[in-house]
């Protein structure tokens, strides 16, 4: 089934764009707040509509939108599209740092965050050792940064955003976590119901131009999982660790694997909407609805607790 699809917000936006075209599908309309970069993106691609709100919108005919805007801009352009009546994929996070516990009241359950985490290429070997690893004791997020882009961002914020992916990642394998606190500036702690501890460390490291993260599982075995990037280099991941002996490659492709991963999530994510997929089936692919989506929103807005 060939659907027809609109892109809000156009930055990160041309990696949707060029996913759904990948998958076969039509990108019909594109908006931006920005209505001249709107055009220029239009004409690259040969999009026909261009809009510069959410507002303009609400007659167009679309099988699914996709809503790549800033996460501060993700209530109000979640609910203006929720009432085109279409399916909905919405970058991560939920609504972000800057959100009060009300603005998550009346979004629907059926929207899609993409969190392409789970659709790396080595994550099924990390996963496939994950499942024999028994009862988890502790697993550690650790996440490095230094991004120019990032310098207007307070510590809380870089956290929130820095940190989600990881964190999904765990949240996909350990689905259960009850509880987190701050334990520091840079540290958030954790706990599933079945006891397993999330030790999670973002902070700023001047050594490095980039993001680096590192997650490592503890139960009777060790399992590690490694990756980041160098400011004008592709992200690329060293090889997954267990109990010290490498069990995948090094994963360095051509093309930044973050794009091969969120082309595989949209697909996913689509084949739920055109009925080639149940949710269960969808979700344990890899894919966020909301509820499970808002795991790890809450598991962040910990961070909040300063303001």
């Amino acid at each position: 089934m060939i659907m027809r699809v609109a892109v809000i917000g156009l930055h990160w936006g041309h990696v949707h764009i060029n996913a759904y075209r990948a998958l076969g599908h039509d990108v019909v309309a594109v908006a931006d707040a920005d209505y001249d970069y709107c055009n220029k993106v239009g004409d690259m691609y040969g999009i026909p509509l261009r809009y510069s709100s959410a507002d303009e919108l609400q007659n167009l005919k679309v099988d699914v939108v996709s809503v790549v805007v800033p996460a501060k801009h993700h209530n109000e352009v979640l609910r203006k599209v929720m009432k085109l009546g279409c399916a909905v994929i919405c970058e991560k996070p939920v609504l972000g740092f800057t959100a009060s516990q009300d603005m998550y009241d009346g979004l629907r359950d059926d929207i899609f965050f993409n969190y392409a985490y789970p659709f790396l290429r080595d994550i099924g070997v990390f996963y496939e050792k994950l499942k024999g690893m028994g009862k988890l004791r502790r697993i550690e997020i650790e996440c490095l940064y230094n991004l120019p882009l990032n310098e207007g961002m307070s510590t809380e914020e870089m956290f929130f955003e820095t940190v989600s992916h990881p964190v999904a990642l765990v949240v996909h394998a350990v689905p259960d976590i009850v509880s987190a606190v701050r334990t520091s500036e840079t540290s958030v702690l954790a706990e599933s119901s079945g006891g397993t501890e999330i030790c999670i460390v973002c902070r700023k490291e001047d050594s490095i131009k980039g993001i680096r993260h590192r997650v490592t599982v503890k139960g009777s075995d060790e399992l590690v999982l490694s990756g980041g990037f160098t400011l004008g280099s592709n992200w690329h991941y060293l090889p997954v660790m267990f109990n010290g002996k490498p069990v995948s490659g090094e994963y360095w492709p051509e093309e930044d694997p973050w794009y091969t991963a969120n082309r595989n999530s949209i697909d996913c994510i689509l084949r739920y909407f055109s009925h080639e997929q149940s949710m269960d089936d969808t979700l344990k692919a890899g894919a966020f609805c909301l509820k499970k989506a808002m795991i790890v929103e809450n598991i962040l807005n910990c961070l909040k607790n300063s303001r």
